[in-house]
């Protein structure tokens, strides 16, 4: 399409040029021909062809005018179509990550990045649901300089409705950024297993350039409910069965051992 638009953008120019050369040789027999006393119907008939001539420049330059304002707009498609294209490519790498690790810690890291770099957060909590399912836990955070607690219980809002509902919640226009509640982020994702939320995203903050959300936000939202939520279980339970195996190891070497003389 580039190939194609400035193919015919310089086939205008040429054109243009050639009717410009035309108007202006026509305009000189013209005047030459009224001091030379020409006739009036070769006076006329001249200037009837300088307004053709005038006219279809005057054409030319208006499709050249079109052609361009074509061209701005597929430049602006291609640029929004590499963003997409990057992103999606960064989409592809954040998941892939996510799986690549039984470290729990790792994990963690990793959707700290996502969310830092692909989302734009700049303050958020990641909260781990409790077995009694009235209060998360929280597991992670950054840029909150310590204002979110090591448990929130859960009241009315956006955390339980994460909680029990597995209800994600943005909030449209976004809040004073200088109010932070604990409760009430301005963007709540649950990280669900089977349907089940084990986890919670709240996001507090955005980065000053970003106003809003967009639809590449929700698109990486979703798939941190899902991917995020199978990383962190799945690492949390290695882990698990790990200690529980070094410590059942442990007693068996312990019973094992030869009895001393």
């Amino acid at each position: 399409m580039f190939s194609r638009a400035r193919a015919f953008t310089e086939e205008l120019l040429r054109e243009n040029e050639r009717l410009r050369f035309r108007v202006a040789g026509l305009t000189r027999e013209l005047e030459q021909g009224t001091a030379e006393g020409t006739t009036r119907e070769q006076l006329a008939r001249l200037e009837e062809d300088v307004r053709a001539l005038r006219k279809e420049r005057d054409d030319l330059v208006e499709r050249f005018r079109q052609v361009e304002a074509t061209n701005r707009e597929v430049a602006g498609r291609h640029q929004e179509i590499e963003v997409q294209n990057n992103q999606l490519a960064n989409l592809y790498v954040a998941s892939y990550q996510l799986h690549t690790t039984l470290n729990f810690a790792e994990v963690l890291d990793t959707i700290k990045e996502i969310l830092i770099n692909l989302v734009g957060a700049d303050g958020f909590a990641i909260f781990w649901v409790e077995k009694t399912a009235d209060r998360i836990a929280r597991v992670a955070d950054q840029g909150m300089s310590g204002t979110i607690p090591d448990e929130i219980r859960l009241g009315r809002g956006p955390l339980r409705s994460a909680v029990e509902k597995g209800e994600s919640h943005y909030a449209n226009p976004l809040p004073d950024p200088s109010k932070v509640d604990p409760a009430h982020p301005i963007a709540c994702v649950p990280l669900k297993i089977d349907g089940r939320p084990i986890g919670v995203i709240a996001i507090y903050r955005l980065l000053g350039q970003k106003n809003s959300f967009t639809s590449l936000d929700f698109e990486l939202f979703t798939l941190l409910a899902g991917h995020a939520a199978t990383a962190l279980f799945s690492s949390r339970l290695y882990e698990k069965s790990e200690r529980k195996l070094s410590n059942l190891q442990g007693f068996l070497d312990m019973l094992t051992a030869p009895t001393p003389s």
